[in-house]
């Protein structure tokens, strides 16, 4: 790939359609975080099914979560209405997935472990499927508004910062429900209605918010072969990507996962103290997204993802090692403020993502938004399966008693291990692997350089891509 011709700068994004955009993450964000932290314990501590058998269904629904990420990506590929192309799936995405948090979290009365089990199974596929419906399509409009790549760097900032306003609610609202010395599992219930709502409001802020937006390509015309999931894989420059993400998001979904159990069996806080501790963290993590954009433009995305990367998995390991029963100031300062400073830094991975699609419309004439965000987000899910699967084995091996009974000292012991240097390991080995891709800077350069070209000689454009009618 030769070419010397200067790339102009495409048109900034309008501010409103950067915020506007990024409104629909604050929901479906505030439900994955919802599914993240509290579906687990939910189930064991207040349906009262047993832990291995909860994090079967979770799992299996995860699996077939993420195998609908594809095809909802080849769907929003190939079928662009004339209703505001992949627009048109917001509204009927965020109501299926709205149903399916009020079914999630609002069971009926259920007798035996089968009943409570298949209930947890059917309802967590209704609603990850409502969220592949919403959520596919969503993501990779991201990668159609600008060819700017600090401009997109920018879009996912926003994004972000909208999801850890979902995470931040997440983890604030079932304290407004919460009554007596309950734990924040037993809020659910009522927490799920407002969630419900504010999936289908924010999704409806978002679908009105890009309606003249002015999308980059037209759709691919043969997005369905089916050699489509071989052919992206075989982008070189996304398979480390791809697989960095994967390790980092095990990480991610074991401390997830394990979150509320390490708090209350290990560090022994209270349910006030432990969501002190979260939302602190959330604030922290939404206001270094602006730092590590700002860090992105002048040394590009990698090399901080992968600083960024590696602190973040030494001191978690050290951190969750030393905090013993009691050290709310430790894990206060160091975890929630100094490691959570760290986190910002994975929002450039995903706008990474869109400088790959730049790559691949080099590579093939076709803009397959679709197909890599849905491979992407399956490969996500599968890792979150795997993390959830993991810890729910882990403990049951372990001894975990459901319900409010005190545990045994094993169990306490496996806590560490998982919270500490098993999520510490993962984001070390995504910052290793990370350290191996080398799409960026000059070859990054050279492809915009190609496109921009392309776009000026193509008679389809009629208007700057990016451009947003007014």
């Amino acid at each position: 790939m030769r070419d010397t011709e200067p790339s102009p700068r495409p048109p900034t994004v309008p501010l409103s359609v950067q915020a506007g955009y990024s409104v629909a993450e604050v929901g479906l964000n505030l439900v994955e975080t919802m599914l993240r932290l509290y579906a687990l314990v939910f189930y064991t501590d207040e349906v009262g099914l047993d832990a291995g058998l909860a994090a079967l269904a979770i799992g299996i629904a995860i699996v077939w979560d993420a195998i609908t990420d594809p095809i909802m990506g080849v769907i929003s590929d190939r079928l662009r209405p004339r209703f505001g192309g992949r627009r048109c799936w917001l509204l009927p995405g965020a109501v299926w997935l709205a149903l399916g948090v009020l079914a999630l979290f609002r069971p009926p009365g259920l007798d035996g472990q089968l009943a409570k089990f298949v209930w947890l199974l059917l309802a967590y596929c209704f609603l990850n499927t409502g969220m592949t419906v919403l959520g596919v399509p969503y993501t990779a409009m991201a990668g159609e508004i600008t060819a700017d790549p600090h401009g997109r760097a920018t879009l996912f900032g926003w994004r972000f910062a909208g999801a850890n306003l979902g995470a931040l609610a997440a983890a604030a609202l079932p304290a407004l429900f919460l009554a007596g010395s309950e734990g924040g599992a037993a809020a659910l219930p009522a927490a799920s209605v407002v969630a419900a709502a504010a999936v289908v409001l924010t999704a409806a802020s978002t679908w009105r918010a890009t309606r003249h937006v002015r999308w980059l390509e037209p759709p691919p015309t043969d997005a369905a072969r089916p050699d489509t999931v071989a052919s992206v894989l075989g982008n070189r420059a996304f398979r480390p990507l791809l697989a960095a993400y994967v390790v980092a998001t095990v990480g991610i979904g074991v401390n997830a996962a394990t979150f509320l159990y390490y708090y209350e069996h290990r560090l022994r806080l209270s349910a006030v103290q432990t969501q002190t501790v979260l939302v602190v963290f959330l604030a922290v993590f939404t206001l270094s997204i602006a730092a590590w954009v700002a860090v992105a433009r002048r040394w590009g995305k990698r090399r901080p993802v992968v600083f960024g990367a590696g602190v973040l998995g030494l001191g978690t390991t050290a951190l969750y090692l030393v905090a013993g029963a009691g050290d709310f100031a430790l894990v206060l300062s160091v975890g929630a403020v100094g490691l959570a400073a760290f986190v910002g830094c994975i929002v450039l991975i995903e706008a990474m993502l869109t400088d790959v699609l730049d790559h691949d419309l080099v590579r093939t004439r076709q803009l397959r938004s679709g197909a890599f965000f849905g491979i992407w987000r399956f490969a996500s899910k599968l890792a979150r399966a795997v993390s959830v699967g993991v810890v729910g084995l882990v403990l049951d091996l372990a001894g975990y008693v459901e319900g409010d009974a005190a545990q045994p000292a094993s169990v306490e012991s496996a806590l560490v291990v998982l919270f500490g240097p098993g999520v510490g390991a993962m984001f070390v080995l995504a910052a290793v692997v990370l350290a191996r891709q080398r799409f960026d800077g000059p070859k990054l350069d050279q492809v915009r350089r190609i496109l921009a070209r392309r776009r000026r000689r193509s008679s389809r454009v009629e208007s700057p891509a990016g451009a947003v009618r007014q």
